[in-house]
């Protein structure tokens, strides 16, 4: 079974699929089944990829990464800057 990793969105960070109850902190991710995450994307959660800063994709506007060697979620603005999802300061 594929996983996938998934960020909430602000308001909703608490979300019901299938019975089961799953709840993630605005900016941190979890890692949930890829049929789960599907549905959960469906419903205004994000998934996104993970990796090294050396390796980030580019920043296209509201692009969300987990940069594993900051150990942060990271979101591109508009200007193509990566950002800390929580602080908002460029990364």
């Amino acid at each position: 079974m594929a996983t996938v990793r998934v960020t909430p969105p602000k308001n909703r960070t608490t979300i019901v699929v299938a019975g089961r109850s799953y709840t993630c902190a605005y900016g941190s991710t979890i890692d949930v089944p890829d049929f789960i995450g599907s549905v959960m994307e469906a419903n205004g959660w994000h998934s996104h990829g993970a990796d090294a800063t050396a390796n980030r994709p580019p920043a296209f506007f509201n692009n969300v990464f987990v940069d594993t060697t900051l150990a942060k979620v990271i979101k591109a603005d508009a200007l193509g800057a990566w950002h800390d999802m929580i602080t908002g300061a460029v990364v």
